[in-house]
């Protein structure tokens, strides 16, 4: 009878202030009400003797009145905030339900935390504030991955993580066509290529902020440690200051970071193995890395090869030529790769398209030429496939170019 009387008022408060036009006053004062009726509480079930001999460390149940809970969550769910400073306090009002174990309440407030994020999408006539979204986008993650007890998290949430993936993927994605496109193109007006660096810093600068906002905040960064499309932003912003700067090795380290296979974490990837990039990413980044390869080797036409230079280490050509040949065999260039069922001969790769690659090809093994000069042996030679007198055959560079990343 409490708790159906506690609803009932709850609901005459929303009702009355909706009415006066003070929703936002009439939420707080209802789920102050509810609050203090609300705590979860752990409750020990009695277990029987063949329950304790399946399983002796069964956890607590976490039992609390659903309809104080359920009208608690479905307030917050109904009130979108006008300002921050709303949504700060009634995220900080439901904190304290949330660490006890509601589940409810800890999806309302990701919810509220998410509708926060999208007002700052649409702001500033259409020009999203990227930090501002950022930071209500790791807020309701916060709740599901942190505030939660630790039996009871889910990792980094529902909508809120989604939004937050997809938002860190499309700016890399724009950045890194971006680069890509100035490191093969020769614009032939001036006009265009200012238009294009304008662009380019347009990219540039929506990823940096998406960046700001996370390293700002201190307690999910440790959360976002492994996270693949936040350190995709990273690594493609680092390539672009990088690029802007002229220093190539940090280019050619940042890139076969993004496109070298590596075994993700077994709690939040399964433990598969993958590279940082999308594969549909491989193009471009391969695109920016023929283009620095073909500088290199013409500021360099004509010296002695003992004095040849490489970006890129004999690992790093490794992993560019393992990238390459599967593009090419997505691409159908590869004599062995099978063509789709069904596929019109229309769907050839084009011939300026084959040589393209075929250009590409030839960089990139020149490179590994001048990597072999200039770096000397791979990081596993050193690591200890050696022969007798301390030297590496042609054989085992070779077995080491071709054999798996991993």
């Amino acid at each position: 009878i409490q708790a159906e009387l506690l609803v009932l008022a709850a609901e005459s408060i929303l009702s009355s202030f909706s009415v006066q036009e003070q929703s936002d006053v009439g939420v707080r004062t209802a789920i102050r009400l509810l609050l203090p009726n609300a705590p979860p509480k752990q409750v020990h079930r009695a277990r029987s003797t063949a329950d304790n001999a399946e399983s002796n460390d069964m956890e607590d149940d976490i039992i609390y009145e659903p309809r104080i809970a359920a009208m608690i969550a479905e307030a917050l769910s109904h009130r979108l905030p006008s300002t921050d400073a709303e949504a700060r306090d009634l995220l900080e009002l439901c904190e304290g339900m949330v660490r006890l174990g509601s589940l409810l309440i800890a999806d309302a407030c990701e919810s509220l935390a998410f509708s926060r994020a999208l007002h700052h999408n649409r702001s500033n006539s259409g020009n999203s504030n990227f930090t501002r979204e950022v930071y209500w986008l790791l807020r309701g993650m916060e709740v599901q991955s942190c505030w939660l007890p630790e039996q009871r998290r889910r990792t980094l949430g529902f909508a809120c993580r989604r939004r937050f993936d997809s938002l860190c993927e499309g700016s890399a994605k724009d950045l890194i066509a971006m680069l890509s496109v100035a490191a093969i193109t020769n614009f032939s007006k001036t006009s265009e290529k200012e238009k294009h660096e304008k662009e380019l810093s347009s990219a540039l600068q929506a990823a940096e902020d998406i960046l700001e906002g996370v390293l700002q905040d201190e307690a999910m960064v440790p959360v976002l440690k492994g996270h693949l499309e936040a350190n995709l932003l990273q690594y493609t912003v680092d390539i672009a200051l990088a690029d802007a700067k002229g220093d190539t090795v940090r280019v050619a380290a940042d890139i076969v970071h993004c496109l070298e296979e590596r075994c993700l974490s077994e709690g939040d990837h399964g433990g598969v193995v993958s590279t940082l990039a999308d594969p549909k990413l491989y193009p471009e980044f391969l695109c920016i890395a023929f283009a620095l390869l073909v500088k290199e080797d013409s500021s360099q036409y004509g010296r002695p090869m003992e004095f040849a230079s490489c970006a890129f280490t004999v690992h790093g050509i490794h992993i560019l030529m393992a990238r390459l040949t599967q593009v090419l065999s997505w691409e159908g260039i590869l004599c062995s790769s099978p063509r789709p069922l069904g596929a019109s001969p229309s769907n050839r790769p084009s011939l300026s398209k084959k040589e393209y690659f075929s250009a590409m090809r030839l960089a990139f093994s020149k490179g590994l030429m001048r990597a072999f000069v200039s770096h000397g042996p791979s990081t596993a030679v050193k690591k200890g496939i050696k022969k007798r007198d301390g030297e590496v055959s042609m054989d085992e560079e070779l077995e080491l170019l071709l054999s798996p990343c991993i």
